[in-house]
């Protein structure tokens, strides 16, 4: 290639990176505050403000198994590998992230993007939040109809092994979510963690660069800490715990009855493919017997 077509190339790249525009983005904010701490509620009014908003969510709805491969490192090796983690937000463009896994790693995050808000979501209580996740995000893979997706799909299987590997990097130790009595087994634990998890945010986070967000506040203190005006639409609700429930059961029900139709449909097959054997067992025997 001579010095001219290189040269050409060149100028082309140059005029394509301007035209087209970047996909890797730097996080802005980042989450630190545990599952069902109204994290969801957080993504939703992140989105209303222009953020693209990383959450557990995300992961699910795109079945992205190469996220939760990441996800589960991150839980066994404590976030050791942030390069890893920061690729998945980078090359997604993803401004803002919260809820777990990402939460897991906000430590971490907060110092691989020191420019980063840390915003820290929380219950009114430490049992509110344990009535609410013990009822949800910690047993949801215990359950009709996930219970059977695990033994299924690949990408649940490898969702249920990254949660069980959360939950034991929460705890410091190895726990998964077939142990007898799990979760209530566990629940001092637990509780004590997400208090400590709290109070960590606290204690290492800038005041200058955290705000601990509550719902009830609405946009006001959102806008104000981000610096962006406030929309004209109502703050967000999402994803409550009767919501929560409500999707599950109406998942559980539509599987229910996409398995009794495939039950009813193989029924039917093998009494069509039994009765054509049938008759044309009759219909040999007639030929044999030269009728």
């Amino acid at each position: 290639m001579n010095l001219h077509s290189r040269s050409i190339i060149a100028v082309t790249a140059n005029v394509v990176a301007l035209i087209l525009p970047k996909t890797d983005a730097a996080l802005e904010i980042i989450g630190s505050g545990y599952g069902r701490t109204g994290t969801d509620t957080t993504r939703e009014a992140l989105t209303i403000l222009g953020y693209k908003t990383y959450h557990m969510r995300e992961i699910i709805d795109n079945q992205l198994l190469s996220h939760v491969e990441v996800w589960k490192e991150a839980a066994e090796t404590n976030c050791a590998n942030i390069d890893s983690i920061k690729s998945i937000f980078e090359e997604g463009g993803f401004t803002a992230a919260v809820d777990y896994p990402e939460a897991m790693c906000w430590e971490q995050l907060s110092k691989a993007y020191p420019d980063a808000k840390v915003l820290h979501t929380q219950r009114e209580s430490t049992e509110k939040w344990w009535d609410s996740a013990s009822n949800t995000i910690l047993i949801v893979h215990t359950k009709f109809p996930v219970s059977v997706f695990n033994a299924i799909f690949p990408f649940w299987n490898a969702h249920h092994a990254m949660s069980n590997a959360m939950w034991s990097n929460m705890l410091k130790r190895d726990v998964k979510d077939s142990d007898d009595g799990w979760p209530d087994v566990y629940k001092e634990e637990l509780l004590a963690r997400y208090e400590s998890n709290n109070a960590r945010v606290r204690e290492a986070v800038d005041e200058s660069r955290l705000l601990v967000q509550d719902h009830k506040d609405g946009w006001t203190k959102l806008c104000t800490f981000l610096g962006k005006d406030v929309p004209n639409v109502p703050y967000p609700h999402s994803n409550t715990r009767a919501q929560f429930r409500a999707f599950f059961r109406n998942l559980e029900l539509f599987v229910g009855c996409a398995v009794l139709v495939a039950f009813v449909v193989v029924v039917y097959l093998t009494k069509r493919v039994l009765t054509a054997i049938y008759k044309g067992e009759g219909v040999n025997k007639k030929k044999a017997k030269g009728e």
